[in-house]
């Protein structure tokens, strides 16, 4: 078995859902493409609103991994190959349960004391580096945008709505996800959790968005599919949207999401996007 470095480019072309990656499969011979993928609906709840407190809407902050695209399953798969590798956990391979329960959402170093406390720091973040390279060969060819993004900014375009993209994840991963959903020039703001003190589930990325956006908290809410997202927005005083893209929507709820939607395309999110809208104009209109 090659070493993890020495991975080629062309070492994974596809990938399985969730719950069907068997252990013996080669890198070589991964036959499914991500619109199989298993896709967990989960049922709204009935919970009274959502954005109410925000007046008027200024900025919307998104989440990058698993909000603006699904890219949890190619996370997911890379951990439990190379972790496997390594005899994790007795070589069992990780369930889709661990995944989301201890790995999504988290940055690398935080990763690290999770799953390799005992290891050598710096080949601790080998071992990182190595599974985000076999990520983005995987996302550079599968990546794809969540259900109903495209229209969700062309109406943020619309209305001149400030943005900005928030991410735990490297750089070098977040510049290609952005760059293979075409949102290259849609976002003012590009925010590596990393870069600006203490990543996500503390506050610090999404209050410097705010900051350099020049806007106010209570004129701003997020969209986030993961737990320390959620947490991070919430920490920063703003509404949080969750999506259910991979997550449990009773978990982003518990995290503090003010309303769990599937996709961009939910009508529950824009019943709440028209009320925002009439109480903007609202306000124009007294002043």
């Amino acid at each position: 078995m090659p070493a993890l470095h020495q991975l080629s480019s062309h070492s994974v072309t596809k990938i399985y859902p969730f719950y069907s990656i068997p252990c013996s499969t080669s890198r070589q011979n991964l036959p499914i493409s991500p619109r199989t993928f298993s896709h967990r609906i989960y049922s709204s709840s009935s919970r009274h609103s959502s954005l109410a407190s925000v007046a008027p809407l200024e900025a919307i902050l998104f989440d990058i991994d698993g909000t603006l695209c699904d890219s949890d399953p190619m996370h997911y798969y890379a951990f439990r190959e190379m972790l496997q590798e390594i005899g994790f956990h007795g070589g069992e391979p990780i369930s889709e349960e661990f995944f989301i329960k201890s790995i999504s959402g988290k940055h690398n170093e935080e990763l690290i004391q999770v799953l390799l406390p005992d290891w050598d720091l710096e080949k601790a973040r080998i071992f990182m580096e190595d599974k985000e390279a076999m990520f983005r060969r995987l996302a550079s060819e599968q990546i794809e945008p969540v259900t109903g993004l495209d229209q969700l900014c062309k109406w943020i375009n619309h209305l001149g709505i400030r943005r900005a993209a928030v991410t735990n994840a490297p750089r070098p991963n977040a510049e290609l996800l952005i760059s293979k959903l075409g949102l290259e020039d849609f976002f003012e703001i590009f925010i590596i959790g990393s870069e600006h003190g203490r990543a996500k589930p503390f506050p610090d990325p999404y209050l410097k968005a705010l900051q350099l956006l020049g806007v106010s908290s209570d004129q701003t809410f997020v969209f986030e599919d993961s737990v320390s997202g959620i947490k991070a927005g919430v920490a920063a005083g703003m509404p949080v949207v969750g999506l259910s893209t991979r997550n449990p929507e009773k978990l982003l709820s518990e995290a503090g999401a003010v309303m769990v939607v599937k996709d961009f395309a939910d009508s529950k999110l824009w019943l709440e996007l028209e009320d925002l809208m009439k109480k903007k104009e609202a306000v124009k209109a007294t002043t």
